[in-house]
């Protein structure tokens, strides 16, 4: 029986080998049948046509492999597909904070009323009811929240270009 083996372990290898074109990759498949095959060995010989059993095992076992094949490749797009979006999460929120930390500063070298007032606004509170907590009019809250705006506004804005900059590029 295990000479008859060894001349079924050739062909097995040369049949694989025309659907793989990989030497080492037909050999390991190869050895995958006939482990298979030595395995069901009674079951095996039993058969009208052998070739055809054990030929039709090594299509089948090459199938096999060129499924997993599709499911790992599927697999490896789908975490590729991922990556590059949990960087540019990991990016924009670095990003954020900076530029969030940045605002900080600026606000911080704003005069007081001015920062209780954008402090006030940022926490969404209207225009009238941040007049009305601080005893002022609407207009002399208006003035104050634009003034602390214009300055963020022309403060920021080279940073936030050189950081959107550095993000895109």
């Amino acid at each position: 029986m295990e000479e008859k083996l060894v001349g079924y372990r050739k062909r097995v290898y040369h049949f694989i080998l025309k659907f793989v074109k990989d030497r080492q990759l037909a050999d390991d498949l190869t050895q995958d049948v006939m482990v298979k095959v030595w395995l069901k060995r009674d079951v095996v010989f039993e058969y009208k046509s052998v070739d055809s059993y054990i030929l039709a095992m090594s299509k089948n076992h090459v199938m096999d492999h060129f499924k997993r094949l599709a499911k790992e490749k599927t697999y490896q797009d789908e975490v590729w597909a991922l990556m590059p979006q949990s960087e540019e999460n990991v990016t924009s929120e670095i990003i954020h904070k900076e530029l969030h930390t940045r605002l900080e500063e600026v606000v911080n070298e704003l005069p007081p009323r001015q920062q209780e007032i954008y402090s006030m606004k940022y926490d969404g509170l209207s225009l009238e009811e941040i007049s009305a907590k601080l005893g002022i009019a609407p207009n002399t809250a208006k003035n104050h929240l634009s003034r602390a705006l214009k300055v963020i506004r022309t403060t920021m804005q080279p940073e936030t270009l050189i950081l959107l900059c550095m993000f895109i590029g």
